[in-house]
């Protein structure tokens, strides 16, 4: 069986709450309600979130239990929190992924009978069961799992942070949507050719005249990643390193690493605002997911306008808000 896919926990929730002052925003905190419908799933579907720290959180039910999810696009597949696999049957796998500062290993998986998100009902679906209890300590939350890109596989996703807001628009085999985004709801800006590897998106950014870096996209990547392979020209351009600073990884090893500033990036014609940015050697998580990137766009790029990643047809769209 092949190492599971997890960009987030790989590199991202366990390393970054060890970054001492790195100041994400605060956490909105308001209540998410599952509301119960007649399921027949719609084509477009807006699903409210919190952040918890940079993460986007929604509220999800598990056949017959309701929690706290984590959406990321860098996990293959839905994982599951280990504490909360009472009375269930699971296989056994015991297989390791590689990260950073350490391993991850899949305790077990099984099959889930219904998983409901707002108004997203997926059924029969694979699960893998790790143990969480390290993320729920470092991000002080009941978490019952991460959702990863098996569970939207069949969607474009467009993320709105201003809005706190998912929104998945279905789509055919050939990645077309069944029905069409509202143009008074989000008017398109860009559209731009992504490459895929697995289940991981790769956008290519520009920086000045004539360098190109890529990045894989992953909404649980609470700061960006940078390859410090990336080359000493390159970095003295357009990295400004602030500090150093430690992580502290499942593996329970420590690295020190710099976290700077990566600036003068742009889409096309489109300028992306500089975006803090951790420096690392990026060589375990390319060997894991058979990618050859130079780093990794989370929160930071995200967040910047609505933009949404659409696999099938392999295009990153950059959005702007209807105004009257």
């Amino acid at each position: 069986m092949k190492p599971i896919l997890l960009l987030t926990l790989l590199w991202s929730i366990f390393l970054l709450p060890c970054l001492a002052n790195a100041g994400p925003p605060p956490a909105i905190e308001h209540d998410l309600v599952l509301t119960e419908a007649e399921w027949e799933t719609p084509n477009i579907i807006r699903i409210p979130f919190t952040l918890t720290g940079t993460l986007i959180t929604v509220r999800a039910r598990l056949d017959t239990l309701e929690g706290n999810f984590f959406f990321d696009t860098g996990a293959s597949s839905l994982l599951l929190n280990y504490r909360r696999q009472v009375g269930r049957n699971l296989l056994n796998v015991g297989q390791p992924a590689g990260g950073v500062t350490g391993k991850v290993r899949v305790l077990g998986a099984s099959k889930v009978d219904t998983f409901l998100m707002d108004n997203l009902q997926v059924v029969n679906l694979s699960a893998d069961w790790i143990d969480m209890s390290h993320i729920e300590r470092s991000k002080k939350i009941d978490l019952l799992g991460i959702i990863g890109y098996n569970v939207f596989a069949g969607y474009e996703v467009l993320f709105d942070y201003q809005a706190y807001r998912l929104v998945l628009i279905r789509t055919d085999p050939k990645g077309n949507p069944i029905e069409a985004l509202p143009n008074w709801e989000y008017q398109l800006l860009g559209d731009f050719p992504v490459i895929t590897a697995g289940h991981v998106a790769i956008a290519n950014l520009a920086f000045g005249d004539k360098a190109k870096r890529s990045f894989a996209l992953d909404s649980g990547a609470e700061q960006n990643l940078l390859s410090f392979n990336t080359g000493g020209r390159f970095l003295k351009s357009h990295f400004e390193i602030k500090k150093r600073v430690s992580l502290n990884g499942a593996g329970k090893e420590s690295i020190e690493v710099f976290s700077g500033v990566l600036q003068n990036a742009r889409i096309d014609t489109f300028r992306v605002n500089p975006m803090t940015t951790l420096l690392i050697n990026m060589d375990e998580i390319n060997a894991t997911y058979q990618t050859n990137v130079d780093g990794v766009l989370g929160y930071e790029f995200l967040s910047q306008r609505p933009v949404s990643i659409n696999y099938k047809k392999k295009r990153l769209r950059l959005y702007g808000k209807f105004r009257p």
